[in-house]
C-alpha cells in the first residue's frame, strides 16, 4: 500500500485534505481559522507600522534623560536628597518620563508612517498581503523539497510495514479517504507533528509507543491536517516573515560574538547586544506581544479538538498514556515554533480534558489564572489602607 493514498487520487491533490474541491478552498479554509492573527502578521510585518516601536523606544529613553534632567537642574531636589528621598523621586521622575516619551515617540512615528500617508500604507498591506499568500502557496507546492532540505526522509520499507496498517486502521475509522504524505525525522524523540501535506514522524516515536499509542497519535495528527490548522500556521508565519527575520538577525547580533576575546571583543559583545536588542525589539512585540496572543485562543482549541478526534474514535486512554511519554520530551523543533509554542495548552490539561468526568471532580477543580476581580483589588487595598492608620 503506498502510504500516501487509500484510493486512487491525482499526483496534484497529493496530501489535500478530500473535503475540500481544490487547493484553493484548502487554502482559504486554513486562512480563515487565523484570519486575524494573519491580519495583525500582514499590517505590523509587510507595512511600516513596526517602525512605531523603534520610535516608542527612542522616545523612551529621551524621556528619561528629560526626567531625570528637569529633576535634578532643580534646587528642589537639593533639599529633598537631604530628607533621604531624593534617589526616589528621581526614579519617579525617570519612570514617569520614560511613559510619556513612549507614548510621544509611538504615537509621532504612527502619524508619520500611516495617517500622512495612508496610500502607501494600504499599498504596503495589499502587497504584504498577496506576497504572504504567495509564500503559503509556493511552500505547498515544494513542501517536499523543503522537508528532505531540513534532513527529513522519506520512510524505510520496515517502517511502512509497521505504521501503514496503522494509518490505515486510523483512516478508516476516521472516515478519510485519502490520506497526506508521511515523512521520518531520525531523532529518538517521540513526537510528531503536521505540515500543510505531510505528516512527520520521528524514530523515536516508532521505538518509544506501542501500536495503540502510535495509533492515537495519527489521529491527533490527521484532525490537525484535515481541518487545516498547518495552513492556518502556514499563513501566520508568512505574514510575520520579515519581523521573525529580524528578530532572529537581531538575537543573532545579541549572541553571536562569543568567539571574540579580549577587552575588544568585551566591547563588541556589548555593542551587538544593544544593537541586536534594538533590532530584535519591535519583532519580538510584534510576534509575542500581538500575533501569538491572538493566534492562542484558536491554536489552543484546535488542539483540544484534535484529542478529542482521537477519543472519538475510541483512542482516548492510548492518547493519555502516549501523551504522558511524549510530556518529558515536550519542547520547540525551531525558533517560530519556540514562540508558537506558547498557543499550545499544556499537557497536563490535555490529559485532564480526555479523563473521564469523576463524582468528585468539582472539589479538586482550580479556578483558571486570570486578572483578579474588583472585589479582591478592593479588599487587597483596603487592607493598605488599614495599615497606613495603624
Amino acid at each position: 500500500m503506498h502510504i500516501g493514498y487509500l484510493e486512487s487520487k491525482s499526483e496534484e491533490r497529493a496530501g489535500v485534505p478530500d473535503r475540500y474541491n481544490d487547493g484553493v478552498q484548502w487554502l482559504v479554509a486554513g486562512l480563515r481559522r487565523v484570519s486575524w492573527g494573519s491580519f495583525l502578521g500582514v499590517l505590523f510585518g509587510w507595512t511600516g507600522a513596526w517602525l512605531v516601536f523603534w520610535g516608542a523606544v527612542a522616545g523612551m529613553v529621551a524621556g528619561a534623560f528629560v526626567g531625570f534632567g528637569l529633576f535634578t537642574s532643580t534646587s528642589f531636589s537639593t533639599h529633598l536628597f537631604s530628607l533621604g528621598v531624593g534617589q526616589s523621586v528621581t526614579a519617579g521622575s525617570v519612570l514617569t518620563g520614560a511613559f510619556f516619551g513612549l507614548v510621544v515617540g509611538f504615537v509621532a512615528v504612527l502619524d508619520f508612517v500611516v495617517l500622512q500617508h495612508p496610500v502607501q500604507a494600504i499599498g504596503a498591506f495589499v502587497s504584504g498581503a498577496i506576497i504572504s499568500g504567495l509564500i503559503v502557496v509556493t511552500t505547498a507546492c515544494f513542501e517536499r523539497t523543503s522537508i528532505r532540505l531540513r534532513g527529513y526522509r522519506r520512510l524505510s520499507i520496515e517502517e511502512v510495514r509497521h505504521v501503514a496498517p496503522l494509518i490505515k486502521d486510523v483512516a478508516e475509522a476516521m472516515n478519510l479517504p485519502a490520506l497526506p504524505r508521511f515523512a521520518m525525522q531520525d531523532v529518538v524523540i517521540p513526537n510528531a507533528w503536521s505540515h500543510m501535506r505531510t505528516i512527520v514522524l520521528t524514530k523515536g516515536l516508532l521505538q518509544s509507543l506501542d501500536d495503540g499509542e502510535i495509533r492515537a497519535i495519527l489521529a491527533h495528527e490527521l484532525e490537525h491536517w484535515q481541518t487545516g490548522d498547518s495552513v492556518a500556521l502556514h499563513f501566520v508565519w508568512a505574514a510575520t516573515l520579515p519581523a521573525v527575520l529580524a528578530y532572529k538577525a537581531g538575537m543573532w547580533m545579541s549572541g553571536g560574538w562569543k568567539a571574540v576575546g579580549g577587552e575588544a571583543g568585551t566591547t563588541i559583545k556589548v555593542v551587538g547586544a544593544v544593537v541586536g536588542w534594538i533590532i530584535a525589539w519591535p519583532a519580538y512585540v510584534v510576534v509575542r506581544m500581538i500575533v501569538i496572543p491572538v493566534v492562542r485562543v484558536s491554536q489552543r482549541q484546535a488542539e483540544y479538538s484534535a484529542d478529542a478526534a482521537a477519543a472519538r474514535i475510541g483512542l482516548a486512554p492510548q492518547l493519555v498514556s502516549a501523551l504522558q511519554k511524549l510530556a518529558a520530551f515536550e519542547s520547540a523543533r525551531t525558533g517560530w515554533e519556540a514562540a508558537l509554542s506558547a498557543t499550545h495548552p499544556p499537557i497536563e490539561l490535555r490529559i485532564e480534558a480526555l479523563l473521564p468526568d469523576r463524582p468528585d471532580d468539582w472539589e479538586y477543580q482550580e479556578d483558571e489564572l486570570k486578572r483578579p476581580n474588583w472585589r479582591e483589588v478592593r479588599r487587597i487595598f483596603g487592607g493598605l489602607r488599614g495599615v497606613a492608620k495603624r
